[in-house]
């Protein structure tokens, strides 16, 4: 006979809570599906993908802008970062290229932080719910609660991570909305920098020291957090 007390009625309740999830899981993949196939059937996934991955026509939609073109940059750099998961330093090369060192970054930092707000916001409002359901997910959610402020700033210094998914990610995670923009804000100012100098300086030794210096930065952050912070638990 099964037994009746508080083990027995959660291990009845884990298999509603997966009947309940699946659906929800199910469908939202198929909304993701649905917009990629609209943006493939109308041919607005391939201009996109021209805009974001031709830095000649970028520049030149830039000039055209006239005065309204860090407006422009701005929006697109939002846009790549919420719709397009495209690499952000390709377009901070090019906010470097036309509005220079300073006035590049500014920009390309609003932008991106923008950006990385509206992907968070996204995210816990509508993903946030079944990650919460998940027993199985706790102890990673408990982690990240615990470090996110530091495990997000030292992502966010590493460019071979995708700032996009690190934002959508953070959204599914209990971290704080505060936690994570100022982890976000102040971990994309090496990354930001080092792109924008890229495309707004003359190439020369000074390209390399940049380039290698965030490198080292990166490289040693990732190598503190582990040390002293460990890897995050699996989710088993």
């Amino acid at each position: 006979m099964r037994g009746t007390g508080p083990g027995a009625r959660r291990e009845l309740k884990q298999p509603t809570r997966a009947r309940r999830t699946l659906p929800r899981l199910v469908a939202g993949a198929a909304v993701v599906v649905g917009l990629v196939t609209v943006l493939w059937l109308t041919g607005w996934g391939a201009s996109l993908w021209e805009v974001f991955s031709d830095r000649e026509r970028l520049q030149g939609l830039l000039r055209g802008a006239g005065a309204l073109a860090p407006l422009v940059f701005v929006a697109l750099l939002v846009v790549q970062a919420v719709v397009a998961p495209l690499p952000a330093p390709a377009l901070a090369i090019v906010g470097g290229y036309g509005f220079g060192v300073v006035e590049g970054f500014f920009l390309t930092w609003l932008g991106c932080l923008i950006g990385a707000v509206i992907s968070f916001a996204l995210s816990r409002r509508f993903g946030r719910r079944f990650v919460a359901e998940s027993a199985r997910a706790a102890r990673l959610d408990r982690f990240v609660e615990e470090h996110g402020v530091v495990l997000i700033f030292v992502l966010r210094l590493i460019p071979l991570v995708s700032f996009d998914v690190i934002s959508y990610a953070a959204g599914l995670s209990s971290i704080r909305f505060r936690a994570f923009l100022l982890a976000t804000a102040l971990g994309m100012v090496p990354g930001t920098f080092a792109f924008v100098y890229v495309g707004g300086s003359e190439a020369g030794p000074w390209t390399w020291v940049v380039l290698l210096g965030l490198a080292a930065l990166a490289g040693g952050a990732y190598v503190f957090y582990g040390r002293f912070y460990g890897a995050p638990p699996r989710v088993r």
